[in-house]
């Protein structure tokens, strides 16, 4: 897991990365055009930078993803084409898609999480219990993941109704909301 994984994990993924990843999880291991990109995130009437604005939004995506695009293991770019979406989705891998590599998270970033982990349920006890208005939460599990998958890696869409994780099995997109 990356360093700043417990940070990253609380963020919002904004409207164009959102529709990027999603662009790609629908055509997983196919090439998606920059043109075809450029369709749906920008109308036809609408005058930017296209190739400062897309290459923005995918990096805020690889960073999300905690991905890199000299290594990738999720998001490949062809030059001038566009990008391929290398992870298998829902578990079920392509053939064109190569496999992702796994990673097993050292003791010192486990450590780091469970501390962030333990502070962060510290502060808001303290919070809850310093409150004079009595603020129900409710837990919700979002992902089942096994203990030997772990979520690497997750974002909520900008209108709250999707979660996107990635795990060593590839990239998943769940409903959370249907509001």
């Amino acid at each position: 897991m990356p360093a700043n994984f417990a940070a990253r994990r609380q963020d919002r993924l904004q409207e164009q990365p959102f529709q990027v990843l999603a662009m790609l999880l629908e055509r997983p291991g196919e090439i998606v055009t920059r043109e075809e990109l450029h369709s749906r995130l920008w109308p036809a009437d609408t005058f930017v930078d296209f190739d400062h604005g897309l290459n923005a939004a995918v990096k805020r995506l690889r960073d999300a993803l905690g991905d890199s695009a000299e290594n990738p293991r999720f998001i490949e770019t062809l030059a001038r084409r566009g990008y391929r979406l290398l992870a298998p989705v829902n578990g079920a891998a392509r053939e064109t898609t190569p496999a992702v590599p796994q990673e097993r998270p050292s003791w010192r970033k486990v450590l780091a999480v469970a501390f962030l982990l333990v502070a962060g349920v510290m502060a808001g006890w303290h919070a809850g219990h310093r409150s004079s208005a009595a603020v129900r939460f409710t837990e919700r599990r979002l992902t089942a993941n096994p203990e030997n998958d772990p979520v690497i890696s997750a974002a909520i869409s900008p209108d709250g109704k999707y979660l996107a994780f990635t795990s060593r099995t590839g990239i998943f997109l769940r409903a959370v909301s249907n509001r």
